[in-house]
């Protein structure tokens, strides 16, 4: 089955996990379709004072400099994800001049482009810290995405399998649906399903997220269950990670959060993971 990610890409050169990330993630990557998308900086702005020909002239020699330097990131990001193993035609390049900040505009192509996930590497997830740090653009992040985001601070080849953390939410479900899709034809991973709950309870949300997985012909033989009444349940996940080597974490954020950040890693848990976890991909569903 097709899958088609957008993976951002900027001039650091940590970005390049999102692509190594999905690039050793996934066994067959010939059918994966990849957009590196980029946006270009403006360049500084000219008030009435300071316009000239020559002004003008050299500002334009600018523009010119930060598109070059823009797309041979790009370029670089592609050879590389063909040395991975993806097919060539199936990874296209993407560079828009920036309308507000990175991150909004990255947000906003997620949406337009109805990605199966948005994949950002390490610069990503500083400029999501910076962005709120400085007080820009926070209304984009009161919003509710349409995509999941996959955020990676590391690219291990060693590593895989996914830890599914689902609470009974929508979003749980969405994201047990989501790793059920992303997993169709994938027999590399196996997923296993962490509970925090009730037994009676967590029998009723593992049911349904089996069924998730079920759908989207995920082997029964590959999922596993954990089942805990309580504990600290970040702790817990980050020293699982640690244990098992998982590649990834995913989960559903839930839960309403007046600081900024956390509208966007919705619960206190989601968020913590955003903070904390560095070996293992997250994946967050809306």
């Amino acid at each position: 089955m097709e899958k088609h990610f957008m993976i951002t890409v900027s001039e650091d050169k940590s970005c390049l996990y999102a692509a190594k990330f999905a690039g050793y993630f996934f066994s067959d990557r010939q059918n994966i379709k990849a957009t590196l998308f980029n946006t270009a900086p403006k360049p500084p702005i000219l008030w009435g004072n300071e316009r000239s020909l020559e002004a003008d002239i050299e500002q334009q020699e600018q523009l010119r400099q930060i598109h070059a330097k823009s797309q041979s990131s790009l370029e670089n990001v592609k050879k590389m994800c063909v040395e991975l193993g993806f097919s060539p035609d199936n990874v296209n390049t993407k560079l828009k001049d920036r309308l507000f900040s990175k991150v909004s505009d990255i947000i906003q192509e997620g949406e337009k482009g109805q990605y199966d996930a948005v994949i950002m590497g390490q610069r990503g997830l500083s400029m999501l810290e910076k962005i709120f740090d400085e007080s820009i653009s926070e209304e984009i992040f009161q919003q509710s995405f349409t995509f999941p985001l996959w955020l990676c601070r590391s690219a291990d080849p060693a590593r895989k399998n996914i830890l599914l953390y689902v609470d009974g939410s929508e979003t749980s479900y969405r994201m047990a649906d989501h790793v059920g899709f992303i997993l169709n034809g994938e027999t590399k991973h196996s997923v296993t399903i962490l509970i925090m709950d009730e037994k009676e309870i967590a029998n009723r949300v593992l049911a349904k997220t089996i069924e998730h997985l079920l759908y989207n012909d995920f082997p029964e033989e590959l999922i596993d269950t954990w089942i805990i009444e309580k504990g600290n349940l970040a702790k817990i996940i980050m020293e699982e990670v640690d244990k098992k080597n998982y590649a990834v974490v995913a989960l559903g954020r839930s839960g309403g959060e007046t600081n900024p950040l956390k509208r966007i890693f919705k619960g206190e848990v989601c968020y913590t993971l955003f903070k904390e976890i560095k070996d293992a991909a997250l994946w967050v569903c809306y």
